[in-house]
Protein backbone atom coordinates (compact mmCIF):
# COMPACT_ATOMS: atom_id res chain seq x y z
CA UNK A 1 0.00 0.00 0.00
CA UNK A 2 2.64 2.43 0.77
CA UNK A 3 4.11 1.63 -2.26
CA UNK A 4 1.26 2.14 -4.48
CA UNK A 5 1.12 5.56 -2.80
CA UNK A 6 4.55 6.30 -3.51
CA UNK A 7 3.94 5.48 -6.75
CA UNK A 8 1.34 8.36 -6.94
CA UNK A 9 2.78 10.83 -5.44
CA UNK A 10 5.74 10.23 -7.61
CA UNK A 11 3.89 10.25 -11.00
CA UNK A 12 1.59 13.52 -9.58
CA UNK A 13 4.83 15.04 -9.35
CA UNK A 14 6.27 14.56 -12.57
CA UNK A 15 3.03 15.37 -14.06
CA UNK A 16 3.34 18.55 -12.49
CA UNK A 17 6.33 19.42 -13.67
CA UNK A 18 5.75 18.67 -17.02
CA UNK A 19 2.65 21.18 -16.85
CA UNK A 20 4.76 23.58 -15.76
CA UNK A 21 7.39 23.53 -18.61
CA UNK A 22 10.39 22.13 -16.86
CA UNK A 23 11.07 19.58 -19.72
CA UNK A 24 10.09 22.55 -22.52
CA UNK A 25 7.26 23.99 -24.17
CA UNK A 26 4.55 23.60 -21.76
CA UNK A 27 1.44 21.53 -23.29
CA UNK A 28 -0.85 24.50 -22.92
CA UNK A 29 1.39 27.04 -24.69
CA UNK A 30 2.23 24.45 -27.60
CA UNK A 31 0.86 25.81 -30.53
CA UNK A 32 0.97 29.35 -29.79
CA UNK A 33 2.62 32.20 -31.21
CA UNK A 34 3.16 34.99 -28.93
CA UNK A 35 2.03 38.64 -30.20
CA UNK A 36 4.72 41.28 -30.34
CA UNK A 37 4.21 43.99 -27.70
CA UNK A 38 3.41 46.74 -30.90
CA UNK A 39 0.82 43.92 -31.91
CA UNK A 40 -1.26 43.79 -28.61
CA UNK A 41 -4.22 45.92 -27.64
CA UNK A 42 -2.59 49.34 -26.71
CA UNK A 43 -5.49 51.61 -26.52
CA UNK A 44 -6.83 48.85 -23.88
CA UNK A 45 -4.96 51.61 -20.96
CA UNK A 46 -5.67 54.72 -20.84
CA UNK A 47 -3.38 56.19 -18.25
CA UNK A 48 -4.42 59.97 -17.04
CA UNK A 49 -3.68 61.94 -13.49
CA UNK A 50 -4.19 60.33 -10.58
CA UNK A 51 -7.53 60.92 -7.88
CA UNK A 52 -7.37 62.55 -4.92
CA UNK A 53 -9.11 61.36 -2.21
CA UNK A 54 -12.25 63.06 -1.18
CA UNK A 55 -11.76 64.21 2.70
CA UNK A 56 -13.49 61.90 5.15
CA UNK A 57 -16.91 62.67 6.14
CA UNK A 58 -16.71 60.38 9.13
CA UNK A 59 -13.75 62.31 11.32
CA UNK A 60 -14.25 63.16 14.46
CA UNK A 61 -15.53 66.42 15.36
CA UNK A 62 -13.80 69.47 17.08
CA UNK A 63 -14.73 69.07 20.65
CA UNK A 64 -15.80 72.40 22.39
Amino acid sequence: MRLLLLLIVFANGVLFIYGQGFFGTPPAEQGRDPRPLSQRNQTAITLSAPLVAAPSITASPKQK
